[in-house]
């Protein structure tokens, strides 16, 4: 089929919904569909094999009616047979065009960009869709309550990993010098924007259940990486609990060492409210390294209910240091310590393969 497949962006770093749409896009080629881009937030061009139109040559502020314009100029030379957006918030414009033309449509929900308050023509164009696609059964539920949807229409479909690049391998010794750590210190990690609408990703709770993590465990570092307007706020908390010696802020890092960075890491920790998904925690697994994550988001899914990693209430900073302490004393099942049947664990559950077999399934295309 001719697929047009709308996003907020495919080049650069854009976080979760960056990489699931960059995944769908491979997964849609592989197979054997007609595939082409738009992203709000890239410039006119190519990406991987895909011809790639977008509103990156804009202005910040002209952007979302510059990204419509590419969309309806794309739709307008190339008639698409089915509409596919990795963003509620395009789903006014893709409603629109089945109104017009009948092009049938599919969007993608993440997780906290769908609410009780989603403005009415967003909610509507949710309604229209031919198929609403969840990355988690957390945020399948958060689809169907905003209600006049057939649950039939609202399908699952997880994010994936790329198990070739997110492999298994030793602490690298160029961050071990970069970060300065000591013989012996052991690292907790957290990937994660430090923005202030990002808080329910639970890094200051981490932060906060440090003190009886050091007493438990002795030397040990909780490493961020990622950047944004909440540090400060962070790196206050640090203070007043006299742990900033232990916490290191690693800003952003690059694709290419973000594999080396769950590589150094003892345990990957995301004690989040609000996660659709999650897919650090398929890269950490992937990498060999325990995880632990929230028990009531879409993170139950990513660690498959438990299976492949721990999973504590997030709200319960005691509940946190336990989880990570046991962690850390490799306290647990044993396929959370065994790096290379980790890797293999998540790869048949979350990898390239799995997820191309059920996106044939939900999309039914």
């Amino acid at each position: 089929m001719n697929l047009h497949l709308w996003s907020p962006g495919f080049t650069g770093f854009g976080g979760g919904i960056a990489a699931f749409s960059r995944e769908l896009a491979l997964g849609l080629h592989d197979l054997g569909h007609d595939v082409r881009l738009i992203g709000k937030q890239d410039r006119r061009g190519a990406w991987a094999m895909f011809p790639l139109c977008g509103a990156g040559d804009f202005p910040k502020m002209l952007r979302t009616p510059g990204f419509t314009a590419a969309a309806l100029a794309c739709f307008a030379r190339n008639r698409p047979d089915h509409l596919i957006s990795t963003h509620v918030n395009f789903g006014p414009v893709a409603h629109w065009l089945k109104q017009l033309f009948g092009t049938p449509f599919t969007l993608v929900a993440h997780g906290t960009d769908v609410h009780d308050r989603l403005a009415p023509a967003r909610r509507a164009g949710l309604r229209a869709a031919d198929r609403v696609i969840a990355v988690s059964a957390w945020t399948r539920q958060r689809v169907l309550a905003i209600g006049g949807m057939d649950p039939d229409r609202v399908a699952v479909l997880p994010n994936t990993v790329d198990e070739a690049r997110f492999t298994v391998g030793g602490k690298p010794d160029f961050l071990t010098k970069r970060y300065n750590l000591q013989a012996g210190e052991r690292v907790i990690l957290t990937v994660a924007r430090l923005e202030l609408g990002e808080g329910y990703k639970g890094y200051d709770r981490i932060v906060q259940a440090l003190p009886a993590i050091l007493t438990a465990c002795g030397l040990v570092r909780f490493l961020v990486v990622g950047k944004g307007d909440d540090r400060a706020r962070v790196e206050a908390v640090a203070r007043e609990l006299g742990v900033e010696h232990a916490v290191s802020f690693a800003g952003f890092v690059t694709d290419d060492e973000l594999p080396d960075h769950y590589r150094l890491a003892d345990v990957f920790a995301m004690p989040s409210t609000g996660e659709g998904f999650g897919i650090v925690f398929l890269e950490a697994m992937a990498c060999g390294t325990p995880v632990l994550g929230g028990n009531c988001d879409g993170s139950v899914d990513a660690l498959d209910g438990g299976r492949l990693g721990q999973l504590i209430d997030p709200n319960d900073v005691d509940a946190i240091a336990g989880g990570i302490i046991a962690l850390l004393k490799q306290q647990g099942p044993a396929l959370w310590f065994d790096k290379c049947a980790l890797h293999d664990a998540v790869t048949r559950r979350f990898g390239r393969p799995a997820f191309r077999k059920t996106l044939q399934n939900v999309l039914c295309l």
